[in-house]
C-alpha cells in the first residue's frame, strides 16, 4: 500500500491550523494541539533527512561512475602498454594471456564454412539431416493449343 506523503503533509497542515484557530485549548484523539504539531515536526525532519540522504546517495553514485570510469581507461592503459612492450611482453605474451585477453597466436582465423545439405534420392549428405522426399511426376491437363493432331 503506498503513501502519499505530500497528501499527508498538506492534510497536517491544514488540521494544525484550523485546530490552532477555532479550538487551540482542546484535545482530539488523546493529542493536544501542541503534541500534534511535535509529531508533524518529527514528520517533517524525517522528510528533510531523506531528502539530504537522497542527494548524498545520488553524489556517490556519480562518484562511483567516475572512478569505475578512471579504472577502466587505466586498464586499458595497462593493456596497451604490455602490448606495446616489444622487448619484453608484447601480444602474443603469457603476461596478455594472465590478464584475460587472448594472444595472437590463439586467435581463430575468422574463417568460417557453410555446411550444405545436399538431398540425393533419399540419402544425406553433409551435416545436417533431413529427410528426403521423392518427387512423383503428376501428369498436366493438356490444352489444345499444345496437342499436335
Amino acid at each position: 500500500m503506498g503513501n502519499n506523503h505530500k497528501q499527508t503533509k498538506s492534510k497536517a497542515n491544514a488540521i494544525a491550523t484550523a485546530w490552532g484557530t477555532l479550538a487551540k485549548d482542546d484535545s482530539f484523539g488523546g493529542y493536544t494541539l501542541v503534541q500534534f504539531q511535535q509529531l508533524q515536526a518529527d514528520a517533517q525532519g524525517k522528510s528533510a533527512n531523506l531528502t539530504v540522504l537522497d542527494a548524498g546517495y545520488t553524489d556517490t553514485l556519480m562518484q562511483r561512475d567516475a572512478a569505475h570510469n578512471a579504472l577502466n581507461e587505466a586498464m586499458l592503459n595497462v593493456v596497451d602498454g604490455v602490448k606495446g612492450d616489444t622487448a619484453k611482453y608484447v601480444a602474443n605474451s603469457s603476461l596478455y594471456k594472465a590478464m584475460g585477453y587472448v594472444p595472437r597466436d590463439e586467435r581463430a582465423s575468422g574463417l568460417t564454412r557453410k555446411t550444405t545439405v545436399t538431398v540425393n534420392s533419399g540419402s544425406t549428405v553433409g551435416t545436417a539431416t533431413s529427410t528426403a522426399n521423392q518427387t512423383t511426376a503428376v501428369p498436366t491437363a493438356a490444352t489444345s493449343d499444345s496437342v499436335k493432331t
